[in-house]
């Protein structure tokens, strides 16, 4: 088993003998407060119903009324507080232990504040330890699926610590803060709805941009499909919820029945898997900056400048052109500041509609800039990113050499993951391009990390399921007890 696992597990057991101590120990006795701003206390007294409580202690500070109980006999008590003709009744609930809880069963009790503040600990260092491990990673090699699902996922625990941390300053026992962590997953339709249309209407111009420049493909509505099924999600809860109204399949007000309950998971599981995938998305956006801006070392011995196509007079387009310069911007750079010549390799081969290779055109180009003859190593026979990198390091006799590629920016991670597939850790440059290409690519490697990290993924989602089923079974039990 992963030892960071087995760490979870022993700080989890620890914290919870600790919580189950300081609840035992202090939960026997419970401290209420009535508000005497505007009406005065007549008088306070105890109803024991099936179970037993006696009041000890009360006292009046400021504009608040101290009321201290301690359990007698396990069952259900009830505090009445009278203010003349009118009044209020507070129901406990007495456990075996001698426990107070107010409220019901899940209620709050003395000092339970220790379990959100346990589980926040409990949170936080998973969460560390996720964070050591994608720096691990991240040093280790940057251009990794996995990279994306650990950020993705960070991202995502994040989200939940916090309004665990929020729920501590408010704490009303565990059934409120459960039944408040459903609502919140269910408002979160509120604020994503905006977020998924306009996410929707920037994909859909992006990818209509890039049909037109490049073509039409279905790789290029790859943007399009995930704006429609966000947009779609959204509303999927909403429509379930009218269905079962009109229909009244399922009685979704009964509280004591299973209906309200199956629906509330539902709704949550939906919202989670939204914002999950946002999460995931977000990551895969952050890693392919990262790629970008990441600056490499001045140590390079050779760099690979990878092909596309080429103009039908043999030379370069806008788009490889740009790859060529960045590579002898970077060759000049490591030059000024390490006095480290390099090799340059333009890969790429011919295609059918070109009158020369697309390494022979970047030769020409690189021989117009200065590039001398001996610094140039030609690989002219691949067909794609794959070939490009395998081929052109077959040429590259040093296994032990420091080799670059130089691409556009939006296929840096993209090249590097083709690299790390075939067993190389190459560090990537990227020049500037248009910003359409930049959506799409953001979708198809968000869409490569979910394919790719499924057994992360899987485990996420069971993780989630499993806590849902958990929070709602104790909602059914706080209103059915």
């Amino acid at each position: 088993m992963n030892k960071n696992i087995i760490k979870l597990f022993l700080l989890s057991l620890i914290l919870l003998i600790i919580s189950s101590i300081v609840i035992l120990i202090y939960g026997k006795e419970y401290e209420m407060s009535f508000s005497v701003s505007t009406r005065n206390i007549v008088s306070i007294s105890e109803d024991n119903r099936t179970g037993k409580i006696e009041i000890i202690d009360k006292r009046k500070k400021d504009d608040f009324y101290y009321v201290r109980i301690k359990a007698i006999k396990p069952g259900k008590a009830d505090v009445k507080v009278s203010y003349g003709d009118y009044g209020e009744i507070r129901s406990f609930y007495i456990h075996k232990s001698l426990v107070i809880t107010d409220n019901g069963y899940f209620g709050k009790s003395n000092c339970s504040e220790v379990i959100p503040i346990s589980l926040s600990i409990i949170l936080i260092y998973g969460l560390v330890l996720l964070i050591k491990k994608y720096k691990s990673s991240i040093n280790d090699n940057l251009y990794q699926y996995k990279n994306v699902a650990y950020l993705g996922i960070i991202i995502f625990l994040s989200f939940f610590i916090l309004s665990n941390i929020l729920s501590i300053f408010n704490y009303q026992g565990i059934y409120d803060t459960v039944s408040e962590t459903i609502n919140s997953v269910s408002s979160v339709s509120f604020y994503l709805l905006p977020i998924a249309f306009i996410t929707f209407l920037l994909v859909t111009i992006s990818n209509i941009n890039l049909i037109r420049k490049e073509g039409f493909s279905l790789r290029n509505l790859l943007g399009v499909f995930l704006g429609i099924f966000l947009c779609l999600s959204t509303f999927i809860p909403d429509t379930t919820y009218n269905i079962l109204m009109k229909t009244q399949i399922v009685d979704i007000y009964n509280l004591s029945a299973p209906g309200p309950y199956i629906y509330n998971f539902i709704e949550s599981i939906i919202y989670l898997t939204i914002s999950y995938l946002e999460c995931i998305l977000l990551g895969t956006i952050i890693i392919a900056i990262k790629s970008v801006k990441r600056k490499i070392k001045y140590n390079k011995d050779f760099i690979i400048i990878l092909g596309c196509q080429i103009r039908k007079d043999g030379s370069l387009t806008p788009l490889l052109k740009g790859r060529v310069d960045k590579a002898i911007e970077f060759r000049n750079e490591q030059f000024k500041n390490a006095k480290k010549d390099l090799i340059f390799i333009p890969s790429g081969g011919k295609g059918e509609d070109e009158v020369i290779s697309e390494a022979e055109a970047m030769k020409n180009y690189l021989l117009k800039n200065g590039i001398k003859p001996r610094n140039i190593l030609l690989e002219d026979e691949s067909k794609n990113t794959y070939e490009n990198i395998k081929f052109s390091n077959k040429l590259i006799k040093n296994k032990k050499a420091n080799v670059a590629f130089s691409t556009t920016n939006y296929h840096v991670f993209r090249a590097g993951l083709i690299a790390s597939e075939q067993g190389l850790k190459l560090e990537g440059i990227g020049s500037k391009t248009k910003a359409y290409f930049w959506i799409n690519a953001f979708i198809r490697e968000f869409i490569g990390t979910l394919y790719s990290e499924k057994k992360k993924h899987i485990i996420v989602f069971i993780m989630i399921i499993i806590t849902l089923i958990i929070m709602i079974t104790i909602t059914y039990f706080a209103n059915n007890i």
